[in-house]
């Protein structure tokens, strides 16, 4: 069966997930939730963002989670607090890099370039280009009231 591959360079955010967390209230709880479920964990091959996903349900729709910010940050606390890196296909926990609630979030707000490559056991190179002719700024306004963040440039590579 192939595979694919997808590289996509962007402008975004990178926030610790414990000052994101900590910051959940009432007013920015859907914000914050879309946010958790679009991002991805700042990871170079630790296997990090297969324990996120799994925590998140973002395979499983069966995996239903709070759905009042309270309940929500707590649970989420407590799940990104005890979990870190997975360690096998059996989502082994591996604390010994640390946990999830001491890594990165990186959240896309702007897509610049991306590059692709699907098939059967594929090795090699891949590239894209793109003139720059284009605008870098990023529209923060529905981030304002959030604290301790910075605006990154970032790669992220999804295998599927």
């Amino acid at each position: 069966m192939g595979k694919s591959e997808t590289s996509t360079a962007s402008i975004g955010i990178k926030i610790l997930l414990s000052d994101l967390i900590s910051q959940i209230n009432e007013t920015n709880f859907s914000l914050i939730k879309k946010m958790l479920y679009d991002g991805c964990i700042e990871d170079s091959n630790g296997y990090y963002n297969e324990t996120y996903k799994i925590i998140l349900g973002h395979d499983e729709d069966n995996i239903e989670l709070p759905q009042t910010y309270n309940e929500f940050k707590c649970y989420i606390t407590e799940q990104f607090k005890h979990h870190g890196s997975k360690f096998s296909s059996k989502a082994e926990p591996d604390l010994s890099e640390g946990t999830l609630f001491e890594r990165y979030l990186l959240v896309s707000i702007k897509d610049i370039l991306e590059t692709e490559r699907w098939g059967y056991e594929r090795y090699g190179v891949n590239s894209a280009s793109r003139p720059l002719d284009f605008d870098l700024s990023v529209e923060l306004t529905k981030y304002q009231d959030l604290k301790n963040f910075n605006v990154i440039f970032f790669v992220k590579q999804h295998s599927g």
